[in-house]
């Protein structure tokens, strides 16, 4: 699958359109995270979990697919004096050392990619983790109202901007997880009235430590 292709190139747009701000909970971070290290927020986008971590005093580095996301963000670093590095990277291909991060976050991020760059995220999270070190997401579960469009792989789809969605299940989050050792899984349903109708959304976070590894 070529690096160029338009389920990349969709996040320009994505993030000019301003669907992705915040602010978000941070109880699962709080829950599972120590209270200092290197943090590593990848797909950190306009900075919904960046910023508010950097004031809580992390040493943070977002890195994300879009430019325009990452511009965005270092003028809220500017104009607010934060203190956070910034990249632009594919999670899946990060330019960094093996085992320089105490916690990795990527909320709303893998399920944005194709089967084969999932795993190969994770295997970037774990190298890039200190052994013990944390991995906590968020993504998308299967009974969440935007299941649907152009299905590309299984439960994977493509919509209309060409950016693409992918709904897990436990089963299939627990098995991408495999190389990590598993410290909590949570499902979150929650309905929401959408003019009158009433929708679900179906969240799964997950907690994981990085184990000892040969390199």
């Amino acid at each position: 699958m070529s690096r160029t292709f338009s389920h990349f190139r969709a996040w320009e747009e994505e993030h000019r359109r301003g669907i992705w701000k915040g602010p978000y909970s941070l109880d699962f971070f709080h829950k599972h995270a120590p209270s200092y290290g290197t943090v590593l927020d990848a797909g950190c986008g306009i900075g919904r979990y960046t910023i508010p971590l950097a004031m809580q005093g992390y040493d943070i580095l977002g890195v994300d697919i879009s430019p325009g996301a990452l511009g965005d963000l270092d003028a809220v670093r500017l104009r607010r004096n934060l203190k956070m590095g910034l990249a632009a990277a594919d999670i899946s291909h990060l330019p960094f050392h093996d085992s320089i991060f105490h916690i990795v976050v990527c909320f709303g991020v893998l399920q944005h990619l194709l089967e084969a760059e999932r795993t190969i995220a994770i295997d970037e999270f774990n190298r890039v983790l200190i052994p013990g070190g944390i991995l906590i997401i968020e993504v998308l579960g299967r009974d969440d109202m935007r299941l649907g469009g152009y299905e590309v792989e299984p439960f994977t789809f493509r919509r209309d901007t060409g950016s693409v969605y992918h709904y897990f299940n436990l089963p299939e989050l627990k098995g991408l997880l495999a190389d990590f050792e598993v410290l909590d899984i949570k499902e979150e349903r929650k309905i929401k009235d959408m003019g009158g109708s009433k929708r679900l959304r179906h969240m799964i976070y997950a907690a994981a430590k990085a184990t000892e590894r040969d390199k």
